[in-house]
């Protein structure tokens, strides 16, 4: 199967629905470059997949729920399944990964199976282990590395046997992780955490209604909770408030309008949900550090 340059399918819930392989091969290889052009900010997503991604280029800042890592050239992380996670580079040159996405049953094969019981769903299903940041100077964590990039150079060349030898170094690497987190494994649970759960939803109503006018009251509703919960929630899972992440991507979208499209900037900025064109700009610049129009300007040069 060949490599795939990344180009996330995202749905209102930022549920990542983009197929990895086949059925019967469920998995997939991306090479990514992440700039810093707002655009160009990997979203809030998350897909029920494992995600290992190694910077081959670069540092990129990960961010997952209650956690930030920077990860340098030559490092990986593990990005467990259902887990929102958004990324950006760090520094002045673009940043270059390469990740692999597969499902776990890839590794256990059958449900209620030994290996699904006693090494699967303890780890897919633990809070602590949301995400962890491999680096160079750890001997198990280089052999986690070395498993994810043999994987990736075994998936690219697609020669005779490759899914079995796919296959083998996803366990490997798998077996690092549960031998190694131990203690971390011991307990487990079988739902997500409560306020992952309830910032999906209101992600999903922000990402569906942000053309529309928005209250704090409207996102706490779509969730069933109060604006209260609705503020902790989004503080303690996204380290932000509802109405900035709101400007946030109301912002983005604008900027891909603005690149992409042959929409005036009045336009733009209804189509982005603001009803005032002078706030508009006010707030797009405050946030690139351009106005609308330098914006358009500077993405019809590169």
């Amino acid at each position: 199967m060949s490599v795939k340059s990344c180009s996330l399918q995202i749905d209102r819930g930022q549920y990542e629905n983009d197929n990895r392989g086949t059925p019967m091969f469920p998995c997939g290889g991306y090479v990514t470059t992440v700039g810093d052009h707002i655009t160009e900010r990997l979203p809030w997503h998350w897909h029920e997949e494992i995600e290992i991604m190694v910077v081959t280029g670069g540092a990129l800042k990960l961010d997952v729920p209650d956690r930030t890592m920077v990860l340098e050239e030559g490092e990986a992380v593990f990005i467990n399944s259902s887990v929102l996670h958004t990324a950006v580079n760090v520094g002045r040159s673009v940043c270059e990964i390469k990740s692999f996405v597969f499902a776990p049953r890839l590794i256990y094969g059958e449900l209620e199976s030994a290996v699904e019981q006693k090494y699967v769903r303890p780890l897919i299903h633990c809070p602590q282990l949301s995400a962890i940041h491999f680096q160079k100077d750890i001997q198990w964590h280089r052999e986690v590395i070395r498993c994810m990039e043999e994987a990736f150079v075994l998936y690219e060349e697609e020669k005779f046997g490759y899914e079995i030898l796919v296959r083998v170094c996803l366990s490997k690497l798998w077996f690092l992780i549960v031998s190694n987190q131990r203690s971390e494994l011991t307990q487990y649970r079988n739902s997500q955490n409560t306020e992952t759960v309830r910032v999906k939803e209101m992600l999903a109503y922000v990402h569906e209604h942000y053309a529309e006018v928005i209250s704090l009251k409207n996102i706490a509703g779509s969730a069933a909770v109060s604006e209260r919960e609705c503020l902790r929630c989004f503080n303690k899972v996204l380290g932000t408030t509802p109405m900035k992440y709101l400007l946030s991507h109301r912002i983005s979208v604008a900027a891909g309008l603005l690149t992409n499209s042959d929409f005036n900037i009045t336009e733009i900025c209804k189509l982005s949900g603001f009803e005032s064109p002078s706030y508009f700009s006010l707030k797009f610049k405050a946030l690139t550090d351009k106005t609308p129009s330098e914006y358009r300007q500077l993405g019809k040069r590169v």
